[in-house]
């Protein structure tokens, strides 16, 4: 409890309602504050949701700003159905930034598309030119056609079309294939890795040792979140602090908080 936790992956809603109907109000922003100054959850990013929890992007951020200025950080969905030309990117990214917002929400499944959209690329480098984080959803697995075709493998050719100096937060960091996006991660240096709903989903398989080993020898590439309310924070502090004690001091305070704040710092200046 001593180690501050930033929370790289939350999702407070407008209305308090999650993707389950048979978790109603389990998104509601207040019981999300009080639960994580109880457990120690300095800050978090606060990610809005295409169609879930009535989500809206300028009543979203009204809520976020409105409620916990200091301790949460509002990031914006990503919507892709009308982009069909670079400047459409600009301006769509231009109106994020004017509200407020940190940065940008990138999901392939909520958002329908596929990493060879042509211009997947250039919102991530005109999103990292304005000053905005990239927030990428890396759970790929669906029982839609079209998304079939999302996989580690097309990732690593996307990020290759990638200008070198954008950076990208992988969410999840590949789900059941952590090691190997690890080894993607490894190979571009501005990427960072992250372990939400990954490192508590799946307590008691084979990624316990994963992640035992990202803790003691990756510990400048990763950060943790909850994925809130997929994840509750309890069971984050749980596995975090499980975790943490395989490892050092140093190298848990990377993970929990310092990584993903190097990486805040280097879009305020």
């Amino acid at each position: 409890m001593d180690i501050p936790i930033f929370d790289t992956l939350t999702h407070p809603t407008i209305d308090g309602d999650w993707i389950m109907p048979k978790y109603p109000q389990c998104a509601g922003i207040d019981k999300m504050l009080d639960e994580m100054r109880a457990y120690n959850i300095k800050k978090a990013f606060a990610v809005g949701m295409k169609g879930i929890g009535s989500y809206d992007q300028e009543k979203f951020i009204k809520l976020v700003r409105g409620k916990a200025p200091d301790e949460l950080l509002p990031v914006a969905f990503f919507d892709f159905d009308d982009i069909t030309t670079t400047q459409g990117i600009v301006n769509k990214l231009i109106t994020i930034k004017n509200i407020g917002y940190c940065g940008i929400k990138l999901h392939p499944r909520i958002g329908n598309f596929t990493l060879d959209n042509q211009f997947l690329p250039i919102v991530i480098d005109k999103a990292n030119e304005m000053k905005l984080a990239v927030l990428f959803c890396t759970y790929f697995y669906s029982n839609k056609q079209p998304m079939t075709v999302n996989n580690i493998d097309r990732l690593n050719d996307m990020l290759l079309k990638v200008n070198e100096n954008s950076r990208v937060i992988l969410l999840h960091g590949g789900v059941v294939r952590l090691l190997e996006m690890m080894e993607i991660v490894r190979v571009f240096p501005n990427l960072l890795m992250d372990l939400s709903l990954t490192m508590c989903k799946y307590a008691g398989s084979s990624l316990d040792e994963d992640i035992k080993f990202l803790f003691q020898s990756f510990d400048r590439r990763i950060c943790v979140g909850s994925d809130h309310p997929e994840i509750n924070f309890a069971t984050l502090r749980k596995r975090f602090n499980h975790f943490a004690s395989f490892t050092t001091v140093e190298k848990a305070e990377n993970i929990a908080h310092k990584n993903i704040e190097s990486w805040i710092n280097h879009y305020n200046t």
